[in-house]
């Protein structure tokens, strides 16, 4: 049987729509790579971020820039990268905030759809969290943190990175929960929040294990819990929060990932998908998030895409039994 002449014409674009995109995978990258990171320096975030470029550079052949761009609980840096040309020249190596907390968040219109305005490439790592207050408080426990709380109401402190970060809206269902009031004290990054507490300027955080850690282990911050439903290896002898008392307390996972501005071409989602996964099973990037214990989090673009359309439920409903919004 000879073929219609309307499916030769749709063959013939198949083909024409498949070769296209190969020789775009094959062209790409031409010119440096730029991620932008929502935090300043000295972070996990960035310093994945920063290994993460060591490693493209390497297997892409074109220099991969890291840009800090913190301030506005993330907008700054996610309308820089929404805003951005679809060409994979810039990406954005963030968390789950731009997408499934902000436009729960804020009254006004953020300037991008958060449905449409980013293309999934790939999850990096979850993070593994942990509650810590400056020696100087005296406080060991948390159950002499909520004790001191409430009997002295507003005169605890804890230090953010903004009031629209996953870490804070954590801090926030865990005052809900006990009943208690401390004070919010926002800096521009996890690092200066947690030197913060070090110097004793702030007396509490929950942030990621990988920048305390070091700080816990000489003696410089005393933890009290960690999240999840196990303990960290890093940190053996820190309580889960349900050992250290406080059961029923459920966050969605915190993550870290990569994403492009909408409309990404899928030859160079699957191809940035690819080496980004690489780079995450190779020494370096391996080394560094045991070192920050982060757990790695291998994904296709789909699994990503997924992750975050479920965030926007989780952590939408956390946002609103909060009753918390911005202007």
């Amino acid at each position: 049987m000879i073929p219609s002449l309307s499916l030769l014409r749709a063959f013939t674009a198949a083909v024409l729509i498949l070769a296209s995109a190969s020789a775009l995978s094959q062209a790409y990258p031409d010119k440096p790579i730029h991620i932008v990171v929502p935090f300043s320096a000295g972070g996990g975030l960035d310093a994945a971020a920063r290994v993460l470029g060591q490693g493209l550079t390497k297997r892409l052949g074109q220099p991969v820039i890291v840009e800090n761009k913190p301030g506005g609980n993330g907008l700054i840096a996610t309308q820089y990268v929404t805003g951005a040309k679809p060409d994979g020249y810039t990406l954005y190596l963030c968390v789950t905030t731009p997408w499934s907390m902000l436009p729960a968040l804020y009254k006004r219109p953020l300037g991008y759809d958060a449905n449409k305005a980013y293309t999934a490439i790939s999850l990096l790592a979850e993070f593994q969290t942990v509650i810590f207050v400056n020696p100087k408080t005296g406080i060991t426990s948390m159950k002499a943190y909520v004790e001191r709380a409430k009997v002295n109401p507003g005169k605890l402190s804890y230090a953010s990175t903004g009031s629209a970060q996953p870490y804070t809206l954590a801090t926030e269902l865990l005052k809900s929960k006990m009943g208690i009031d401390v004070l919010h004290v926002p800096f521009p990054g996890a690092a200066p929040a947690t030197q913060s507490v070090v110097a004793g300027d702030v007396d509490s955080a929950m942030f990621d294990v990988g920048g305390s850690a070091p700080f816990i282990k000489a003696g410089r911050l005393t933890p009290l819990a960690v999240l999840g439903k196990s303990r960290v290896p890093s940190l053996p002898d820190v309580p889960t929060l349900t050992e250290a008392g406080i059961t029923g307390f459920d966050i969605p996972m915190i993550w870290m990932g990569v994403v492009g501005p909408g409309g990404l071409p899928p030859a160079i989602v699957r191809k940035l998908n690819e080496e980004i996964n690489t780079v995450l099973r190779g020494d370096e990037m391996t080394a560094l998030l045991a070192a920050q214990s982060l757990t790695p989090l291998v994904s296709t673009p789909e699994q990503m895409d997924a992750q975050i359309k479920g965030d926007i439920q989780s952590w939408g409903a956390v946002i609103k039994q909060l009753g918390i919004q911005l202007d």
